[in-house]
């Protein structure tokens, strides 16, 4: 069983399930069109900030494994952002009846990151056990 960092540790692994195929998808693939469903404009700029974002967070994760308190700040910046992003975005769009232009895919990841880290992070930062 998972124990104090050892729930980090699977945030940092979720992470970089989810990323290695985004950030290939973002540099090499589809770019944000594939990413956001075609729901967000491809923009070379857009593509290199949030790619460039996610190939850190990727790299933190992976470090992560390793020294799981040093980058646990990761895990809480991906908090903030992507709350900020769904209440920011998703939310005014469901709110105005245009749930049709959210891209769902990459909102249903966000939405499992924003319930799930938090308590993760929580464990892991007090040092308490499951």
């Amino acid at each position: 069983m998972f124990t104090g960092f050892g729930l980090l540790r699977l945030a940092y692994l979720a992470n970089i399930i989810i990323l290695v195929p985004i950030c290939w998808g973002m540099f090499f693939g589809s770019g944000v069109g594939g990413v956001f469903e075609n729901k967000v404009e491809e923009s070379a700029g857009l593509r290199l900030l949030v790619g460039s974002l996610w190939c850190a967070i990727l790299a933190a994760s992976f470090a992560g494994l390793f020294a799981p308190r040093f980058f646990a700040p990761v895990v809480l910046v991906q908090i903030v952002y992507k709350s900020l992003w769904m209440f920011a975005f998703v939310l005014p769009l469901v709110i105005a009846g245009k749930s049709d232009e959210v891209p769902w895919g990459i909102a249903s990841t966000f939405i499992v990151i924003v319930l799930s880290y938090p308590v993760l992070f929580w464990f892991s930062a007090v040092g308490r056990t499951t």
